[in-house]
């Protein structure tokens, strides 16, 4: 009876403890509050392309944010009475940026170097990496960039590599 007991008991523990890692691996971040509502589906809608605002992606080290100049560039004759674009603006005639929250942005703890060139060089597309946010209204982290994640994707594709040893050796994102 007792060993019985026992093993229901573990069956117990190990189903709410599988339950748990379950709950807790497929939840997503929650969305990061922006200053300004902005909605990527409409914008690719538009047949914009990710660098088109995010600039530097496919010729530098690291893609950049949109300027509050770049937004309006659009926007001064694109829906220029909106709430949204009126926060725009406003930003704008006060000559700031508009404090975007990265959604993806590695720790300064991994220690990692990371060149969207050269990814994009090598034919990754965004949403490897990114999820699908070209159909989100609001953005939030999808992916988990892990060491594993990039390791893995690394392997796969180290046909793309110069010397497929680079795939695995560790200087090649850490340096």
């Amino acid at each position: 009876m007792g060993l019985s007991r026992l093993w229901l008991r573990t069956l117990l523990y190990g189903a709410i403890a599988g339950l748990i890692f379950l709950t807790i691996s497929c939840a997503r971040e929650s969305p990061a509050e922006q200053p300004v509502a902005f909605s990527h589906r409409v914008h690719v809608g538009k047949k914009l392309s990710c660098v088109f605002c995010h600039g530097g992606a496919e010729k530098h080290a690291q893609a950049t944010l949109p300027s509050v100049v770049q937004c309006m560039t659009c926007h001064t004759g694109v829906k220029p009475d909106s709430a949204e674009i009126r926060k725009v603006k406003a930003y704008l005639e006060h000559r700031e940026e508009i404090p975007w929250r990265r959604i993806y942005a590695l720790s300064g703890e991994a220690a990692v170097f990371f060149n969207h060139h050269r990814h994009a060089a090598a034919g990754v597309k965004c949403a490897a990496c990114h999820g699908d946010a070209a159909s989100r209204d609001v953005l939030m982290r999808e992916v988990r960039l892990t060491m594993g994640f990039c390791v893995e994707c690394h392997r796969q594709n180290s046909s793309k590599f110069r010397d497929k040893r680079l795939a695995d050796d560790c200087v090649t994102c850490h340096r």
